[in-house]
């Protein structure tokens, strides 16, 4: 994905973090294209399953990074190392946070 502004200073917080989400799910399509011609119903279940696992990250991220006082990247790193430690996928990881089966003090303590 290409970017390309009109004047010098940057992208806002807020487009630049749409075009971060708008490139995940270009990503997640890819990784997930198949030769065999795609219905329309196809594609947009497919990026709407995107987004919704994106957004479920950012929220387990979010209860994290308030739960353990850490900023944004650190909550994710501890996501990220939860994950990497006990081979889970981080979409399952960040649901059982959200929907209250796993304990974020659980997760935090892979930092340490």
């Amino acid at each position: 994905m290409t970017l390309l502004l009109t004047a010098p200073g940057g992208l806002p917080t807020t487009d630049l973090r749409l075009a971060q989400a708008l490139a995940d799910v270009a990503a997640v399509a890819l990784v997930h294209w198949s030769p065999d011609p795609a219905r329309p119903m196809d594609i947009l279940t497919q990026a709407q399953a995107a987004v919704a696992a994106k957004a479920t990250v950012e929220m387990a991220q979010g209860m994290l990074a308030e739960y353990g006082r850490l900023d944004p990247a650190q909550a994710m790193d501890a996501l990220h190392t939860y994950c990497c430690r006990d081979g889970d996928r981080l979409t399952e990881v960040a649901q059982s946070l959200v929907r209250r089966t796993l304990a974020p003090e659980t997760v935090l303590a892979a930092l340490r």
